[in-house]
């Protein structure tokens, strides 16, 4: 079965557009980002050029001397033999990072209009950072992620309507049929075990399930991640690589927040504030911060300094632990806590549609696992629960009984099903782990659909 991604509907809509503008996927490496645009160009256009300039060096020397439209057509014809048609072409540049001076030449692309090109890239974030010549204004920039729960469970054979039914179970706020409610935890347990890198779903699919083809898939990727840092981050490596070792242990300990002294006694952030970024740009770590005060805009009080790195993946993750963790969490072995995990596979869900993620604490009132500014401008507190007291929440209900806070209501993710409690006078939702893809949604940014008219004008 051929994995179905997303990021298809968003090139879709990009496509159609009457803006005229260059489409440049980035992300992290093996996120799927070449297969997606190879799979929409079959589906969409009759001819596809396709230059990796990682591994087609000379194509890219050629390439970035470009002066104009007419020139860089002449010479991309010799880095392919497929005609290049007006509107009938999709020209694909990948791994564009090794050869940043081509983002100039896009844009005699996209001012000439009749040549729809796609950009794709891996550590774009930190090649590119500061690059003065940058054609904004010319280019769509989207971020690509592993695959998301939905995505999952559409690799399974799982129909879109019953996830729609589990989008409408989390509007309304009622439980599901136990039965599908079991099958879906299953689901997601399996999710949390593989990861959402494709390579490794596809293998576990094409191996008949074989949870070692999966783990060696996982093992390699996060060892490609290593040599990216030694290639990309010269001469700050050895630091980075350190940083990013030190995640999977930074996250099993009580306090998950990232101590610096897990890098070097006696170690200052300021020290290292450029090395966290680099990593956090290359999208090999999600970054959760702290903040002082639940009240929105978050970003307000957070702490640069104070966050926790989780995996960009929990299939990565777990493959830096001993096997039989990943084993457990499938068999939700009772006797093994998934806290960390589990955060982690939530930091994931959320991430895929707002990247910037926030915890609070307080050293009176305690920490909360996540906190969430919804697009209706509400907050809502999120706690992780992976065992059988995901009703003990000192901290949510210290949150929620704080009137200056002005938070109406609260979320525990567990494998229980939906229900409702009340904590201070406020609702407490208690739902399945696998419904955080829905609090996403609400969380994405978008102001689709609404309409303001100014002052003094009526509404055409």
């Amino acid at each position: 079965m051929a994995i179905k991604r997303k990021m298809q509907s968003v090139l879709e809509s990009w496509a159609s557009s009457d803006a005229r503008k260059a489409f440049l996927l980035v992300g992290a490496r093996q996120t799927g980002k070449t297969f997606t645009v190879r799979q929409f160009a079959a589906e969409h256009y009759p001819h596809f050029i396709e230059v990796n300039l990682l591994e087609d060096k000379d194509a890219a020397a050629v390439l970035q001397q470009a002066r104009d439209t007419k020139d860089f057509l002449s010479r991309l014809s010799l880095a392919s033999s497929v005609p290049v048609v007006p509107q009938e072409t999709l020209i694909f540049l990948d791994e564009v990072q090794e050869a940043p001076d081509l983002l100039t030449v896009v844009k005699f692309l996209v001012e000439d209009g009749r040549y729809p090109v796609v950009l794709s890239g891996s550590m774009l974030g930190t090649e590119l950072k500061g690059y003065r010549s940058f054609p904004v204004g010319y280019v769509q920039i989207e971020r690509m992620f592993p695959l998301d729960f939905e995505e999952f469970c559409w690799s399974q054979g799982v129909s879109p309507d019953i996830l729609d039914d589990v989008r409408e179970a989390y509007r309304t706020r009622k439980p599901l049929d136990e039965g599908l409610h079991s099958r879906l935890i299953g689901l997601f347990r399996y999710h949390v075990a593989i990861g959402g890198m494709p390579e490794a779903v596809q293998a576990y699919i094409d191996s008949s399930y074989d949870m070692g083809a999966v783990r060696t898939i996982a093992s390699q990727i996060v060892e490609q991640y290593r040599f990216d840092i030694a290639k990309y981050a010269e001469p700050r490596a050895p630091q980075i690589r350190a940083m990013y070792d030190a995640v999977p242990s930074q996250l099993d300990k009580v306090n998950k927040r990232f101590r610096m002294d897990a890098l070097k006694r006696g170690a200052a952030f300021s020290r290292y504030e450029d090395d966290f970024s680099w990593l956090i740009d290359a999208a090999v770590v999600l970054p959760t911060y702290v903040v002082t005060e639940p009240k929105r805009p978050l970003k307000r009080t957070a702490q640069p300094s104070k966050f926790k790195l989780y995996e960009s993946d929990t299939g990565l993750l777990l493959s830096q632990y001993a096997p039989q963790t990943t084993l457990d969490v499938i068999a939700n072995e009772p006797s093994v806590n998934f806290g960390a995990v589990y955060e982690n596979a939530v930091a994931q869900e959320l991430a895929c549609q707002n990247p910037s993620l926030f915890y609070y604490h307080n050293s009176r009132k305690g920490e909360i696992d996540f906190i969430v500014e919804r697009n209706d401008g509400s907050l809502l507190p999120i706690e992780v629960k992976s065992g059988k007291d995901y009703k003990l929440h000192t901290a949510l209900n210290n949150l929620l009984g704080t009137r200056d806070f002005g938070i109406d209501e609260a979320c525990v993710l567990s494998m229980a099903n939906v229900e409702e409690d009340e904590r201070q006078g406020k609702p407490v939702w208690y739902l399945p782990l696998y419904m955080a893809f829905c609090i996403a949604e609400e969380t994405n940014g978008s102001l689709a659909g609404v309409r303001l008219t100014p002052p003094g004008f009526d509404a055409c």
